[in-house]
């Protein structure tokens, strides 16, 4: 009998060492238990979070230098304050509008994926799934839109060193929310790495912004509680995101045995914003802001091709750094989608001050202290991911 069961116990280990990759790779309830903070689903995929920090980096750059040269074109400060908040519902239209232009990478990784598999998921499990992700897109559209509207809203009520220092606390809000939403725990690496971020973010409080508003326009109770609750609808847009991967997106691949694409980051990001673009156009229209951006056109000092071509270059970035923002939930967590989304500010703030020559605004101690921690911030997290794949592996 010894003999007869000797073989038995030898052949299992090379099985439990082919399927335990496979189930990192795309099951949902592995990554969400991982103890770390850090999803275990996408071991050593280092080149997918390379890009998505690039573009994260890149997008979120070119669209904040778009948006001050906006608002220092269109002569803003000649605004009286019934013109205060003019644009909001617009800058919030231009973080979404442009995701008709992920619709050919979308279909390019959508006829990869068919072509590779062809095995389809049961016919029953697949409408459930489409029916709960329909209702879930709808409720990410709306925090989106509402995150996008706030945000806008608050840089234009308070100084923009206020806002900052509030909008920071969304890195207290992610960790938690994730906790509950996620599931996720976390070590030391994880918790150093934001609170290097959340310095990081304070620190940015020195930075300019072309749309600051004048003392006398200055309203700190509307534009702290806007910049409050952007923060907030960011966390929880990016840990519901992390959760429509983990229980639906993935559980799906299940069924036919298939890998998480990175076609998924593409499809929550087209029809989440399919719907927050919805709510700003009605927004903007209720508003009558569609009539201040022909008056803002003949208006704007550097010309209408000027205008037009900043408002396209700020709606295609925004669409780079939501693939950026997007891609890192999907390889990693929210959490370091939040971490790297916030590190890049001073990079922001360094590049606003070499092509605005705003009053005032200069690299001082706060901007390069902030690069030192955002540098810090992103190594602490990700000597923490690199033990984890190796531990993956």
């Amino acid at each position: 009998m010894a003999q007869n069961q000797q073989p038995i116990f030898q052949t299992k280990p090379p099985e439990q060492f082919v399927q335990i990759p496979i189930n990192i790779e795309r099951d949902s309830s592995t990554a969400r238990m991982n103890h770390t903070g850090i999803s275990n689903r996408k071991p050593n995929h280092w080149p997918t979070i390379t890009i998505s920090i690039i573009f994260v980096i890149i997008g979120q750059s070119i669209a904040k230098l778009l948006e001050n040269f906006y608002y220092d074109k269109i002569n803003r400060s000649e605004y009286d304050e019934n013109r205060q908040n003019d644009g909001v519902w617009t800058q919030s239209l231009l973080q979404t509008v442009g995701f008709p232009l992920l619709l050919i990478p979308f279909f390019i990784f959508i006829t990869k994926n068919k072509r590779n598999h062809h095995q389809q998921p049961p016919i029953t499990s697949e409408s459930i799934h489409l029916k709960s992700l329909a209702v879930i897109y709808i409720c990410i559209g709306i925090v989106m839109s509402v995150q996008g509207r706030l945000s806008a809203m608050g840089k234009l009520e308070i100084p923009f060193g206020v806002f900052t220092l509030i909008y920071t606390t969304q890195l207290f809000f992610t960790p938690i929310f994730a906790a509950f939403i996620n599931k996720i725990k976390f070590n030391r690496w994880v918790v150093i790495s934001v609170i290097l971020a959340i310095v990081t973010g304070a620190l940015t409080l020195s930075a300019s912004f072309g749309g600051e508003p004048d003392e006398a326009e200055e309203n700190y109770a509307k534009g702290s509680w806007a910049a409050l609750f952007a923060g907030i609808c960011f966390s929880l847009l990016l840990c519901n995101i992390q959760n429509v991967f983990d229980n639906y997106i993935f559980k799906r691949t299940e069924s036919t045995n298939k890998k998480p694409s990175f076609a998924s980051v593409f499809e929550v990001i087209i029809f989440s914003s399919l719907v927050a673009t919805i709510i700003s156009v009605v927004g903007l229209l209720i508003a009558g802001e569609q009539h201040d951006l022909k008056r803002e056109m003949n208006g704007f000092s550097k010309g209408k091709g000027s205008y037009v071509m900043t408002m396209v270059g700020q709606a295609v970035s925004w669409q780079i750094y939501w693939v950026g923002i997007v891609g890192l939930v999907y390889s990693v967590s929210s959490v370091l989608s939040n971490v790297i989304s916030v590190i890049t500010w001073p990079i922001v703030s360094v590049l606003v001050v070499i092509f605005f020559n705003f009053m005032d605004d200069e690299f001082d101690a706060f901007k390069g202290v902030a690069l030192v921690t955002a540098v810090l911030s992103a190594v602490a997290y990700f000597i923490r991911l690199h033990k984890e794949n190796r531990m993956a592996n």
